[in-house]
């Protein structure tokens, strides 16, 4: 029960933190596919947190839903850039508790370390979709994936 109690706080957080970032932003509030140019350190420490604590859950949901906070987080502020997210990408990556969380993990660690080879933020946001948070692995994968083959047999 104190483990469920500490996941909704949590996620209370993160939610929270990006809602009250997008409603002090005049030109994020209504349109989510605006790229954020610039993030304060207060928020910059807020999100790093949250998504560090919701990444070291024990519940694999909250990790995955996590992992896609963090994405989400680094299409709205490109500039984003931390290494303790990165850091626990990869020991996810490395040690997770299944394939799927270990592969999306890999994915975001992909974006975070090289976010020019795919497409630009503002397209990105435009395919993110909470109620369906695989699609944007899906188009990372597909984007790995095609690279990877393209390399290969070039």
């Amino acid at each position: 029960m104190k483990a469920l109690k500490i996941v909704t706080t949590a996620a209370i957080f993160l939610v929270s933190a990006f809602i009250n970032v997008e409603a002090a932003n005049p030109a994020t509030a209504s349109d989510s596919t605006v790229v954020a140019k610039t993030m304060s350190d207060e928020t910059f420490n807020r999100f790093e947190e949250g998504l560090l604590f919701g990444m070291s859950s024990d519940v694999t949901g909250v990790i995955e839903s996590s992992i896609f906070n963090a994405i989400h987080v680094k299409l709205a502020y490109p500039k984003f850039a931390s290494e303790a997210i990165e850091t626990e990408l990869s020991r996810i990556a490395k040690d997770g508790a299944g394939h799927s969380l270990r592969y999306k993990a890999y994915l975001a660690l992909n974006y975070y370390r090289n976010p020019s080879d795919f497409d630009s933020p503002e397209v990105l946001l435009s395919l993110v979709d909470n109620s369906y948070q695989n699609g944007i692995f899906f188009y990372f994968q597909e984007v790995i994936q095609s690279d990877q083959f393209t390399s290969k047999y070039n």
